[in-house]
Parts: C-alpha cells; structure tokens; sequence
C-alpha cells in the first residue's frame, strides 16, 4: 500500500509541474504578444513620423 501512495504522489506532483508549466509558458507567449503589438505600432509610428517629414 505504502508503494502505491508514493506512486500517487510521484504522479500527482509530475501533474502538477506539467501544469505548472504550460501555465507559465502560456503567460510568456501573452506577455511576448503584447510587447509584439506594442513595437509594431511603435515602428508603425517611427515610419509615419519619417513619412511626414519628407
């Protein structure tokens, strides 16, 4: 019985770290689209203000 519990527990914490995980990785990919939106319209501007100059 004690073999199981410790099977239990070795596979409940290899769960939770998969979740864990992709949680995080899934924070990283938001945060990385937002900082993309972000210099793409940066860029989009610096190209306005470079057209409106000549």
């Amino acid at each position: 019985m004690k073999k199981y519990a410790a099977i239990a527990v070795l596979i409940i914490i290899g769960i939770a770290i998969a979740y864990l995980t992709f949680v995080i990785a899934a924070i990283k990919i938001i945060i990385g689209s937002i900082l993309l939106v972000v210099a793409a319209i940066a860029l989009l501007a610096v190209w306005i203000m470079w057209k409106i100059d000549d």
